[in-house]
């Protein structure tokens, strides 16, 4: 499951701006450093080049409810691409971190 195109970080940022979300805001919902979250949106190769998919998917997880449906149809299309998903492993990830998320 290689990565087959750069991740859209411009994406990124638009779903957490549309959402109401400051950077500090949504790191700490998605359980990283508000400076992680800028160095994304600001493309730091070291960072991008080892972003998980588990971040990204949190990312759309703590965004999804607060977007149009068109922004999160786009985002959700292109993280399955980036990462080679299937809609099944979406869907597997997101139960494994809202699991995660209710036991906090």
């Amino acid at each position: 499951m290689g990565r087959r195109t750069k991740i859209n970080v411009a994406l990124l940022k638009a779903m957490r701006k549309e959402a109401g979300l400051t950077q500090k805001e949504l790191a700490s919902r998605i359980g990283i450093s508000r400076e992680t979250v800028s160095a994304i949106e600001n493309e730091k190769p070291e960072t991008i080049n080892s972003i998980e998919a588990e971040v990204v998917s949190a990312w759309h997880i703590t965004c999804q409810q607060r977007v149009s449906s068109d922004t999160g149809a786009e985002f959700l299309g292109h993280i399955m691409k980036y990462f080679g998903f299937s809609e099944q492993n979406i869907i597997n990830m997101a139960k494994k971190l809202s699991g995660a998320t209710k036991r906090d």
